[in-house]
């Protein structure tokens, strides 16, 4: 059972196409996975401005999926970091890599 989970923050990017791109792999990274109950429809939920994607989300998504799929948004961004709560709790952080 996956639990309802929310995520909340923004990445900023050098260029629109490093944004873009970031998004692609992300994409590309569930494609990837093997696990048939993995759904990148919730990636719709993401917001793009410029160079900045701003997350707000809370659904029910495989954890560890979705942690897949920040890790790879944050080692392209130069700024920004999303959390995850459940409920009160925080559960991770996906600070970006600085570049």
């Amino acid at each position: 059972m996956q639990d309802v989970v929310h995520f909340h923050g923004t990445y900023r990017y050098a260029s629109r196409d490093q944004l873009d791109h970031a998004i692609a792999a992300a994409r590309a990274a569930l494609d990837d996975d093997d696990a048939p109950e993995v759904d990148a429809a919730w990636m719709r939920c993401f917001v793009t401005r410029g160079t900045v994607l701003t997350v707000n989300l809370t659904s029910r998504v495989d954890r560890f999926s979705a942690a897949a799929v920040f890790e790879l948004l944050a080692s392209a961004a130069i700024e920004g970091a999303v959390e995850a709560r459940l409920g009160d709790r925080h559960i991770d952080f996906f600070p970006s890599s600085g570049l």
